[in-house]
Formats: C-alpha cells, sequence, structure tokens
C-alpha cells in the first residue's frame, strides 16, 4: 500500500466543520444510527488505540482521543502519525483531551491492565451511559472492572491481534503483516456493535469469526499467551523460540490453555497455534517482550496471573505456565524496585 499523509485539505475541511449538535445524523436514541456507530472517544491512543483512531478517523468517523495531558498536547499540536505496514502513513488532526467532556456513543479502551485504573479516571460515567465499551486489553479479569465502572454502558468483548507500537507520544509504528479484529455477537450487543464492527472492517483490519465473549477472549489468549510468556522469558522474538527447547514451552502453555478453556465449553486447537507460530515474521516481538526491554511494567498478573487464577478455579494443572509465571513475576518485581531506586 502506497504512503499516504492526509494532513492536508481532508483534515482542514473537518477540523473548520461545524460542530454537530441536537439529534443531527443520529438514531432515534439521540446516539449513533444507520449512518455509522456515532461519536468514538479512543482511551489511551498506545500501539493498538492510536492505530485505531488514526485509521477510524482517517475514514471521516468523530473520534476523540483521551490521554495524558502531555500526550494530549502534543497530538493536538503535531497530529496523530501512524507509520503502518498494512495501512500505509498518514497523519491525521483530531480532538485529543486529557479528560472526556461530552458523551460518546462508543469508548475503545486501549490502556494496558498495568495503567487501567488510572486511565478510567479519565472518564465520567455520564459521558458514556447507553455507550458500548470495547476494550482491547489482554486477558479476561478486566472485563468485571469495566462492568462495575459503567454499569449504564454495555461492555462488550474484543480482541485484536496485530503488532503496533507506540514510539513517541502520537507516533504509532504498525509492523506486522496482519491485524484482525473480533468482536462478541452472543449475547447480541445490539446494533451499534454492528455499527462499529462494519466501521473496523471497513478501515482493513480482517475480521475474525465471532462468537461469545469467552469464545472471543480465549481464542486471543490461546495465541497470546504462550507467545507472550515465551518471548518474554526467553528474551527473544518470535523467531528464537519457536525451535528448540522454547518451542515445547510454547505447545506446552497453549495445551494449557486449551485444556482450561474446554473446562468451560470453549473448543480450542493448539495444532492451529503450532502452525500460526511458525508463519510469523521471526523478528515479531509481544508487548510484553518490549515492556520488559524497556524496564516498563509487564502485564504478568493480567495475563499469566489471571489464566493461573481461572485454570485453578476449572481444576486445571499448569505446570509449564506457572514455571514461567512465577520466573516472570520475579522479573517484574525486580524492576518495580529499580525504578523506586
Amino acid at each position: 500500500m502506497a504512503n499516504q499523509d492526509r494532513t492536508g485539505d481532508e483534515d482542514r475541511e473537518r477540523a473548520d466543520a461545524p460542530e454537530r449538535n441536537g439529534s443531527e445524523g443520529l438514531g432515534p436514541d439521540g446516539h449513533g444510527g444507520a449512518e455509522g456507530p456515532g461519536r468514538i472517544a479512543v482511551l489511551s491512543p498506545g500501539g493498538v488505540g492510536g492505530l485505531l483512531a488514526g485509521l477510524l478517523h482517517r475514514d471521516g468517523h468523530d473520534v476523540t482521543v483521551v490521554a495524558t495531558e502531555s500526550t494530549a498536547d502534543r497530538i493536538r499540536e503535531h497530529g496523530l502519525r501512524v507509520d503502518s505496514a498494512a495501512f500505509g502513513d498518514f497523519t491525521v488532526r483530531l480532538p485529543a483531551v486529557p479528560r472526556l467532556q461530552e458523551p460518546a456513543d462508543v469508548l475503545v479502551v486501549g490502556c494496558k491492565a498495568t495503567a487501567l485504573d488510572e486511565a478510567l479516571d479519565r472518564i465520567p460515567a455520564e459521558h458514556v451511559r447507553g455507550a458500548l465499551v470495547v476494550p482491547l486489553l489482554n486477558g479476561f479479569e478486566h472485563m468485571r472492572a469495566l462492568r462495575r465502572r459503567f454499569p449504564g454502558a454495555t461492555a462488550v468483548g474484543a480482541a485484536i491481534r496485530v503488532e503496533s507500537t507506540r514510539v513517541a507520544p502520537g507516533h504509532i509504528v504498525q509492523s506486522s503483516p496482519f491485524a484482525a479484529f473480533a468482536i462478541a455477537s452472543d449475547p447480541d450487543p445490539g446494533p451499534r456493535a454492528a455499527a462499529f464492527a462494519d466501521a473496523i472492517e471497513a478501515t482493513g483490519l480482517t475480521m475474525s469469526a465471532q462468537g461469545t465473549e469467552d469464545e472471543i477472549l480465549w481464542r486471543k489468549m490461546h495465541f497470546l499467551l504462550p507467545t507472550a510468556l515465551v518471548c518474554t522469558h526467553a528474551e527473544s522474538s518470535i523467531g528464537g523460540v519457536r525451535t528448540g527447547g522454547r518451542r515445547a514451552d510454547l505447545l506446552g502453555v497453549a495445551g494449557e490453555v486449551e485444556k482450561a478453556a474446554a473446562r468451560i465449553g470453549v473448543a480450542l486447537d493448539s495444532g492451529h497455534i503450532e502452525r500460526a507460530v511458525d508463519t510469523i515474521p521471526p523478528d515479531t516481538k509481544p508487548s510484553m517482550l518490549r515492556d520488559r526491554e524497556a524496564g516498563r511494567p509487564m502485564e504478568v498478573d493480567a495475563l499469566g496471573g489471571a489464566f493461573l487464577r481461572a485454570a485453578r478455579e476449572s481444576g486445571v494443572e499448569t505446570p509449564v505456565t506457572a514455571r514461567i509465571v512465577a520466573d516472570l513475576e520475579r522479573v517484574d518485581a525486580a524492576n518495580r524496585s529499580a525504578r523506586k531506586g
């Protein structure tokens, strides 16, 4: 795909357009209608959130990003830049605020689990009452946290598979040849979810198979947990762990996830994970490994810890995952101590 930079006439026209007021362009409930998902707020425009915010705004959707004050200032001044292997290079200018200031029809939660509580403080509950909340976090325990925080909204299970990194505030680099999105369809989250899914698909992301919330989140866990844990533990990209002894760890974690998922009625196929691992570009790095390399907090508990808790509840033994998680918890604790010092 040819590189694109659309900071010119198209974005200036959007910036100069009058603000929407009243129920103009909205559905009968005063929110997103047949023309699209309505007003979209993206909380934490990092590697994944920033990519979606840029793609959706480039397609003409009403998108506001909610970020720290310094990041919001940077995006307001310079725009949101996306350099993408799959979607081209472009910059968009869009509203960026440190706290959501008006109602949204869709809230995309793009932060990591380690920053969830602090990030959610930027979203007043009254501004997402009746809205669709689409979390893109790893793991599955965040669903309960979001439903407690926003009882008047509809939180729907979703997952995205992509390698995308925030290299600087307001600058996203998407490097993988793949970018796939899935959103739960059972129980039916309503027409706004369908409109949002249509908008995502129109950006060029591949829409993965739909299913129940458990199916969507456990499918992601099945792929992500072995790659994230083993690559981070070995301090290696995927090419360095899919052969030799570390391959046994990859398949061991995947097999443990498959067994735990089966206990709650979710059928997974670890053979599919084995084939997928062999086709990923060898220099691919999961975000947990990048966090370890940078000395940042890792999502060991949100991923590994959450899985181990679910497996214990189901009575599934997890010796491979437990060993790797215990090692990474020690690394994470040492990093925390170093940061405090």
